[in-house]
């Protein structure tokens, strides 16, 4: 069987591991044999995503603030490896709350990669996101050395700020860090995002969709599997060295979406006609980033790519979120 991690690893840190992604990847590891630790406050995730686990004896649930730095390093104790997914998803009600992203990103950070020295833990995967390209990404697809990096919102700060230690980290500690830059991670389980709103929005109210923004928005979108696919063949298959202890990928599609499309599967998919209505707003909140445009070159050039395009990508997460197909 070939294991997610491969065989040197045999047991995994995993924070935020009862988000949407997060409870995908417990899925994965310990269907594939290792041994999980999952922190999480619950802030954005939910108990009942990884309860069917709790009577698995190599499962461990710890609801915790990762802002305490002291249980961080006592729980983190005999791992062997850190998968990195904790951070505030709220990007809308952070804007009320800046210290969200300082704290639950920036801070978080510092206390898992300070407990990794501690406990002479060296490789870290961490969850980064396309939105800390800015501006930079509107018109043009960027790639990793895009620059200078100029943030729109808090939680783009708190993850460059995130990344920024880690590779400091690795360069003074032996710490040894994939870090990736997501498009939008689509898929069952999802807790909040444009799939998620419409669905609901049509929910309540068939004969209408409000569409947030201006209507041109377009983004990168995949599967929850293929983003865990993807970082783990990059830790397999993409070694960290003396040299360079830390490297960033975009992970993503070749391909982008446009929110109408978006509104086009999930109609479809529902079964509906609505009127569909523009908002007309440039943003639809303040810290959004309307198009976010990269390119994934960097990954295909060594082998990994998607099966799905972002368009079907989106079907498939539409059709989850219905009960229409597998893969919760």
């Amino acid at each position: 069987m070939n294991r997610l991690l491969g065989d040197s690893i045999q047991r995994v840190y995993l924070t935020g591991g009862a988000g949407f992604i997060g409870s995908h990847i417990v899925d994965r590891l310990l269907a594939d044999g290792y041994h999980v630790t999952v922190v999480d406050n619950l802030s954005n995730g939910r108990r009942e995503f990884v309860e069917p686990h709790f009577g698995n004896h190599a499962f461990k649930f710890i609801e915790a603030d990762l802002m305490n730095d002291s249980l961080v390093r006592e729980s983190m104790k005999g791992h062997d490896l850190v998968w990195h997914l904790a951070a505030n998803t709220d990007i809308i009600g952070s804007h009320a709350k800046p210290r969200r992203d300082l704290n639950d990103c920036a801070i978080v950070t510092f206390n898992v990669l300070d407990a990794m020295r501690e406990n002479g833990i060296q490789p870290i995967l961490f969850a980064s996101t396309g939105a800390v390209y800015g501006e930079l990404c509107v018109d043009n697809p960027v790639t990793e050395d895009a620059g200078p990096l100029l943030p729109i919102s808090t939680y783009a700060a708190g993850k460059i700020a995130s990344e920024a230690f880690i590779s400091s980290f690795s360069q003074l500690y032996g710490v040894r860090g994939w870090m990736f830059r997501f498009g939008n991670v689509v898929g069952g389980r999802m807790t909040h995002g444009v799939i998620y709103d419409f669905i609901n929005r049509l929910r309540a109210n068939p004969e209408e969709l409000l569409i947030l923004g201006d209507g041109t928005q377009q983004k990168n979108y995949f599967l929850v599997e293929e983003c865990i696919n993807g970082m783990a063949w990059s830790f397999l298959n993409i070694p960290m060295t003396e040299e360079k202890p830390a490297d960033i990928f975009n992970l993503g599609t070749t391909t982008i979406t446009k929110v109408l499309d978006i509104a086009s599967i999930v109609v479809e998919e529902m079964g509906i006609n609505p009127v569909i209505k523009i908002q007309g707003a440039k943003r639809a909140w303040p810290g959004d980033q309307p198009k976010v445009n990269f390119k994934v070159d960097k990954m295909t050039a060594r082998g990994w790519v998607t099966r799905y395009s972002s368009n079907e990508s989106i079907r498939h997460a539409v059709r989850r979120m219905l009960g229409k197909e597998s893969l919760s």
